[in-house]
């Protein structure tokens, strides 16, 4: 007689708070269950600019509303798309709508300010200007300005996914859930928020309504002045090569593929990019292999086996030999 094949319940496998599950590794293959268990599917936040408008008393609460609000405009945005092309109104992207895109950008703006009439200060609106699409991905400029019409931040990008999940083999490196893990985990790995590197800066990821924003990319965007040394430190490819940087900003966080050698353990990592950082510096690096060999010679040490893992991980890559 056969026996009861129990099958693996995914949903009890994963944190219910996506933030700490998607800072600590990337390219996940079953984000459906993630999404499905995690209590929010918000990771990040809506700007501060928008955030300092709201009065102490009410922040928690408008904070709240303003992300509602995106949430449900992010549904309907996707349904227009969707019933636009099923409807034979564009073939490809709202840019096909010609002359009447204007029509479209005003449409939803007006739909966008009778959402945050009560949320935002009166008199401030948003303005919605659609700039194209992607494989995986309709995006929308996002401008908030003053009762005066002076704005109130730099424009923000609001990207709106066609689909909740993935459906192909590209889940785990396209997509919803995967850009909103690996925008999670960079600025974690990197300890800030992205602003001076090469990629743009993301605020807020909902991967169960399927939406992103980041800073929008312009002429006035902030110049890229550390680069992130995402495959040397990170083990990380990226393989979309066919999303070009816009003055030198990366807007795609999709065709992130994490290398053989990925560090997955913090700790690891930590003592990794101690190392790394002493690379190109013969005296300081040969210090710090020092100190952590003494400190791996001392059973008493804290994460001593981790601590190991990393200095021999970096010797083996640099070829450095005892």
């Amino acid at each position: 007689m056969l026996g009861k094949i129990n099958f693996p319940n995914y949903e009890m496998c994963y944190s219910k708070r996506l933030k700490k599950f998607f800072q600590s590794n990337v390219n996940y293959v079953h984000y459906d269950f993630i999404a499905a268990s995690a209590k929010s599917g918000i990771v990040g936040n809506i700007p501060v600019e928008i955030i300092k408008l709201f009065e102490k008393k009410q922040r928690a609460k408008k904070i709240k509303q303003f992300q509602n609000v995106l949430s449900y405009m992010s549904n309907y945005l996707r349904a227009l798309y969707k019933n636009a092309k099923a409807e034979n109104l564009i073939f490809y992207n709202f840019n096909d709508l010609g002359e009447d895109l204007p029509l479209l950008n005003k449409s939803i703006s007006d739909d966008f300010n009778k959402l945050l009439k009560d949320i935002l200060p009166q008199g401030a609106k948003v303005f919605i200007e659609y700039t194209g699409r992607g494989a995986w991905g309709n995006v929308f400029k996002m401008s908030l300005v003053d009762k005066n019409g002076k704005k109130i931040m730099h424009d923000k990008a609001f990207k709106v996914y066609h689909s909740l999940l993935g459906v192909n083999k590209l889940v785990s490196k396209q997509g919803n859930c995967q850009e909103a893990n690996f925008w999670t985990f960079i600025k974690f790995v990197a300890g800030h928020n992205l602003s001076k590197t090469q990629f743009t800066k993301h605020y807020i990821s909902d991967v169960k309504s399927g939406y992103c924003m980041t800073e929008f990319i312009d002429d006035k965007i902030q110049k890229t002045t550390s680069h992130i040394r995402l495959k040397e430190l990170f083990k990380i490819i990226y393989s979309d090569y066919s999303n070009e940087p816009l003055n030198g900003k990366l807007y795609d966080a999709g065709g992130m593929i994490k290398m053989k050698n990925f560090i997955k353990d913090k700790v690891v990592l930590r003592y990794y990019k101690k190392l790394f950082y002493r690379m190109n510096l013969p005296v300081e690096l040969k210090k710090m292999i020092d100190s952590l060999e003494n400190k791996i010679a001392n059973p008493k040490t804290p994460h001593r086996d981790k601590i190991k893992e990393a200095l021999q991980l970096f010797k083996h890559e640099k070829n450095i030999y005892d």
